[in-house]
């Protein structure tokens, strides 16, 4: 292989990096703006529990709803109203919620 071959070959390689990183970095911000899109409910913080199961506590309009999220099935944990956001952490609204 000569050197004109293997520096075609390594610019269709940087092309399809280049490629790859940007169509990650498009779909994100896509998504992003989807979420976003809802204005009435807006996900405050997760966090996952194992590798199907995470709790997710959401911001609907004036209030905060803790959810259990499986493979098969939402759930809703808790309900509490919005405390606009007092600086406190996700593991202390969830030992607040579980009193």
């Amino acid at each position: 292989m000569d050197v004109g071959n293997l520096a075609q070959v390594a610019l269709a390689l940087a092309f399809i990096v280049v490629l790859v990183i940007g169509l990650g970095f498009a779909m994100r911000r896509i998504n992003g703006a989807r979420l976003r899109a809802g204005g009435d409910i807006e996900v405050v913080a997760s966090t996952f529990l194992g590798p199907k199961e995470r709790i997710v506590l959401l911001k609907v309009q004036d209030r905060r709803v803790l959810v259990g999220i499986s493979a098969q099935t939402m759930t809703a944990l808790g309900e509490f109203p919005d405390r606009n956001d007092d600086g406190k952490g996700f593991a202390a609204v969830l030992q607040e919620a579980s009193r």
